[in-house]
């Protein structure tokens, strides 16, 4: 059976990495993704994993003790949460493996592979839905499905989860571990019933990581900001909200676009001039390093939380009783004007 894109050599990704070598690409040095994954994944992904995993449902527990999710944007700071969780569950695995030299049976493959997947498209969709749900409170749009709060995160985020199932499909169906140099490992295999140009799966699983995974979030984030900056007019709780989502946005576009982008040109290098020797060992080595560190975003939206959020701050003192015991002041300042019945919440 034909396949390609083989890990834990590519570490966690699932995605990728052209192996199908021409005769002159044969006779280049190759980078050698284990000389650098022994020594440095397995430490730094057990951090993150460590860092990653009392963020997170330090997160989880001050959202559902505390701030409640009486407001879309809690609903979907909350999904944010489970994203990064089950993203950080895979990374204790793949480290294993590396130091393993890749041992990783079945059924593992199937599981840390749909974690992986849903971690990362989950991701992806509800930063775009947090920055659109801010742009629509920006605008005042009161329509009927925004004004719902609670029942307008929750079918939103039934959906998106849905929809990241749908896009995953493709993953969960076709990996699964295989016998090579006496270890198994994680490959993508053609189905006999699927077309048997393997070029045609490789292009498809490439764009549809850049334009779902990158693309569609980098679109909605553009689009909403340049909007709401020709008329901004935050202030307040609002405008900290605003610089929250904003810096989240950031974050993942900034840690998980360097890896699309290059991923994107390894893939398609023939079509770009890049399949002479240097180009090929600089684009693996690039395509390696980066999804390292695109990886370690999974723990950082807890830390730009406890920074740009005064009151998440506030509730972490006193979920870690290191605060007096009095109760915080209400989120909403009575000073400040009550809020149209349509308009949903900024405090977060």
């Amino acid at each position: 059976m034909d396949n390609y894109t083989s890990a834990p050599e590519d570490e966690y990704d699932v995605l990728i990495v052209d192996d199908m070598s021409n005769y002159k690409t044969a006779q280049c040095d190759q980078y050698n993704t284990r000389s650098l994954s022994a020594h440095l994944v397995p430490p730094l992904y057990t951090t993150v994993f460590i860092a990653g995993l009392l963020g997170n449902v330090l997160a989880v527990l001050i959202l559902v003790k505390y701030k409640g999710l009486k407001h879309v944007e809690n609903i979907y700071f909350l999904n944010l949460a489970f994203a990064n969780l089950c993203f950080l569950l895979t990374l204790l695995f793949w480290a294993y493996t590396v130091s393993q030299e890749g041992i990783l049976e079945n059924p593992f493959c199937k599981i840390l592979i749909a974690l992986y997947s849903i971690g990362l498209y989950s991701e992806a969709f509800f930063n775009a839905l947090l920055t659109v749900q801010r742009y629509v409170v920006f605008l005042h749009v009161k329509s009927s499905a925004w004004a719902g709060k609670v029942r307008c995160g929750a079918v939103t985020s039934v959906l998106t989860w849905g929809t990241v199932i749908l896009v995953i499909l493709p993953e969960c169906m076709f990996y699964k571990p295989q016998v090579e140099s006496q270890t198994y490992q994680c490959f993508f295999s053609r189905p006999h019933f699927l077309p048997a140009d393997e070029t045609f799966w490789k292009y498809f699983l490439t764009l549809k990581m850049n334009i779902l995974g990158f693309l569609f979030p980098l679109f909605a984030f553009v689009f909403c900001y340049v909007q709401m900056r020709k008329t901004l007019r935050l202030r307040g709780k609002q405008r900290d909200l605003f610089k929250l989502v904003f810096a989240i946005m950031v974050a993942f576009l900034l840690m998980w676009g360097p890896y699309n982008i290059a991923l994107f040109l390894s893939t398609f290098k023939e079509h770009f001039s890049l399949h002479d020797c240097k180009s090929n060992y600089d684009l693996d080595k690039s395509v390696h390093v980066l999804k390292i560190i695109a990886a370690t975003h999974c723990c950082v939206n807890p830390f730009l939380c406890v920074f740009l959020d005064k009151e998440f701050g506030k509730h972490l003192c006193r979920l870690r009783h290191l605060c007096d015991d009095a109760p915080l002041q209400p989120e909403d300042s009575a000073q400040e004007a009550p809020r149209e019945e349509g308009e949903c919440s900024t405090d977060m």
